[in-house]
């Protein structure tokens, strides 16, 4: 190793003075670009790739806690409805209860037919098709408010409103609707 030293110092002996003051600053410029392509760039790129790294992660973390109040809501709602059902063991037959609310209401259902239901694992799911005709927009309203706010668990679905052009009881003309909608009502099978 000190043999290349010393043969350097000779060639650097060698060299007059503006040569010497050339072959400096070509060192030195050489030292500077190893040192910035070498180091400071890559040092930078971490720094740079580092920083977007974690803009990435925040940007999951506020998604993920997002999700997770969405979850936390959503399955806050499915152990009320659970209970709701688990509570409601022992309710009223759904067309005995529908009739019962719609004469609450003031509106005499046209027709209630029972209709296929889907099958769970852990719920009897009872299904009616309701028909209104010839009601005011305030009495199905008020309707479908007593349904959903009923003891029992019940699910308004499936909801088809038809206007038709009709005359009130004091012979003037009114707005008339047709109501076709399905309530579900739901039992725990043990």
């Amino acid at each position: 190793m000190s043999e290349i030293f010393g043969r350097i110092q000779a060639l650097w002996d060698g060299l007059a003075p503006r040569e010497r003051v050339l072959v400096g600053a070509a060192g030195g410029a050489l030292a500077f670009v190893i040192l910035l392509f070498g180091i400071v760039m890559p040092i930078r790129g971490a720094v740079e790739d580092a920083k977007a790294e974690a803009e990435d992660a925040a940007r999951q973390l506020a998604l993920m806690q997002r999700m997770k109040r969405e979850w936390d809501d959503l399955n806050g709602r499915l152990v009320e409805v659970e209970g709701r059902i688990q509570n409601g063991r022992d309710g009223q037959n759904l067309l005995t209860l529908l009739e019962a609310l719609a004469a609450r209401a003031g509106v005499k259902p046209t027709s209630m037919e029972k209709r296929q239901s889907g099958e769970s694992e852990r719920y009897e799911e009872t299904k009616v098709e309701v028909s209104l005709k010839n009601v005011t927009l305030q009495q199905a309203v008020g309707y479908l408010a007593s349904i959903e706010n009923a003891d029992q668990p019940l699910s308004i679905k499936s909801l088809r409103i038809k206007r038709r052009a009709g005359l009130s009881s004091s012979g003037a003309a009114a707005d008339l609707i047709d109501v076709t909608f399905s309530v579900s009502g739901f039992k725990p099978l043990a």
